[in-house]
């Protein structure tokens, strides 16, 4: 894709071009501006392709892959028949009105990690190797990332919970101060905000601090055992009523760490944060159980036993990771395999929330043998195929992408290092606000009533009168439970 210098103009531009709709940006896209833009663009393209002598990338490999199964599931599984009735006031029905029914938001959470936030607002305590620069963008691009983030997202994991990160002295938070100003914003937002994570054994990684690893080292797993309950409640009662969902204990079948303060750490961490705060959601968090066959089990087992106990496990929580060009292959060859997974995690009774989901440039190059654009392109359709897949399972609930600016691994996000978009941002774009939101437009019949099949959210419903007015509702259409609606014209005349 050329690129103009302007970014925000870039992606009107670049969303018309695979849309053909008129997006509500900066660029003015209307009438002969259209024409203008386009023009201007297959020119660019054409100088472009004349100065390197080819389309600067490899026409992209077929993977053969076929989605309708996962298709038709999604169209029988997620949306929800509805039936609408319209009257006036003294109940009559109002037919041969022209009704518009609008989807506004998702139900479903379809999300992101905003670590990049994180080192904007904690520059000098957040480093994370490097990788996001030594200095933060600057303010106005600082805007335009959050823009970017809320166009296409409705949920957000917050990472600021590893706890050496997070105290690595004791009772020092240098993460605090700008983990309430993500919080804040995602709130102000209207986003659905989990934070990640509150317990993970994994020293010397970032799950334990070294001062903690050290009471360990030395024996003193009551110290370590008291440490983290202090760590817990402490977190928890900060954040209560800012941060709708906690990861609370991650990775507990391969990081095992924390097992050494007793076996019924997991249990009580979870009872703890549910006493704290009982609105919160509460999820159980592993790795590697949608294609390892032994992990799977024993977490399934280690569940199993938990909400037996009675332990407050709201939802079960799947890291999806891919790391490599052998991962990327093995995964879209076993796309079956991973569905059957989930069915056997859905087993547990809980909602499914894709909790880590990430598709590597390097792993793409490696597996498909391609340039970096060919490799961005095929991203997109690979995150399309996933995207499909879990969202045709109706256990799942949640898909959180990892994560969306200078990704932990090299070019997982959405935008480049200039903060131009990747071709994975639009066909995410696509999916989420268009092919998975419903726009139903129909006229009521002679008893006052239509029908029509939803994805669960809000709706915007606009009724048209045959003299031309209109009248707005808001409806919600539901997963499960009320399947009808009445809709009382106020004025009628």
């Amino acid at each position: 894709m050329v690129r103009s210098e302007n970014n925000a103009c870039q992606r009107d531009v670049e969303e018309y071009l695979m849309t053909r709709e008129n997006p509500k940006g900066k660029c003015n896209l209307d009438g002969k501006n259209i024409k203008r833009i386009l023009i201007g663009f297959f020119l660019a393209l054409m100088i472009l392709f004349t100065s390197t002598g080819d389309f600067g990338a490899q026409s992209l490999p077929k993977m053969d892959i076929d989605l309708a199964p996962y298709l038709e599931k999604i169209e029988r599984l997620r949306k929800t028949p509805m039936r609408i009735s319209i009257t006036d006031k003294a109940g009559k029905p109002m037919s041969n009105v022209q009704v518009k029914i609008q989807q506004t938001s998702h139900s479903f959470f379809f999300g992101n990690a905003p670590e990049y936030l994180l080192f904007a607002y904690a520059r000098f305590y957040y480093m994370r190797g490097g990788r996001f620069g030594t200095r933060p963008l600057p303010p106005e691009k600082i805007e335009e990332y959050k823009s970017l983030y809320l166009d296409l997202f409705n949920y957000a994991t917050v990472p600021a919970f590893y706890w050496a990160d997070y105290e690595p002295i004791p009772d020092r938070l240098p993460l605090l101060d700008a983990t309430n100003q993500i919080v804040k914003w995602l709130n102000s937002n209207g986003v659905t905000v989990k934070g990640h994570t509150l317990v993970w054994g994994n020293p010397p990684s970032v799950g334990v601090p070294g001062w903690v690893q050290a009471m360990g080292s030395r024996g003193e797993w009551d110290g370590v055992r008291d440490a983290l309950y202090r760590r817990v409640e402490r977190e928890v009662n900060e954040f209560k009523g800012k941060i709708q969902m906690w990861d609370v204990v991650n990775e507990p079948i391969v990081q095992t760490w924390f097992d050494n303060i007793g076996s019924d750490y997991i249990g009580e961490m979870y009872s703890l944060v549910k006493q704290i705060d009982p609105n919160e959601t509460l999820v159980f968090n592993e790795f590697g159980v949608l294609v390892n066959d032994y992990t799977r089990q024993k977490f399934i087992k280690k569940a199993q036993a938990l909400l037996q106990a009675g332990v407050p496990i709201d939802v079960i929580g799947v890291e999806a990771h891919i790391f490599n060009g052998k991962d990327l292959k093995n995964q879209l060859s076993m796309l079956n395999k991973i569905y059957s997974a989930l069915d056997e995690l859905a087993v547990l009774g809980k909602p499914i929330h894709i909790t880590e989901f990430q598709i590597p440039l390097p792993a793409v190059m490696e597996a498909f043998g391609v340039d970096t654009a060919t490799a961005e392109q095929l991203q997109a359709e690979i995150a399309r195929i996933f995207y499909t897949v879990f969202f045709s399972h109706p256990a799942v609930e949640a898909i959180i992408y990892w994560n969306f600016y200078r990704a932990w691994q090299p070019g997982s996000g959405f935008l480049r290092d200039d903060l131009t978009l990747k071709p994975i941002y639009f066909v995410l774009k696509d999916l989420i606000h268009r092919e998975w939101k419903t726009l139903f437009e129909g006229v009521a019949d002679e008893t006052g009533q239509l029908s029509f099949t939803g994805f669960p959210g809000a709706y915007k419903v606009t009724v048209r009168l045959p003299d031309g007015k209109e009248e707005d509702f808001t409806i919600q259409v539901m997963t499960t439970g009320n399947s009808y609606l009445s809709l009382t014209i106020s004025d009628p005349s």
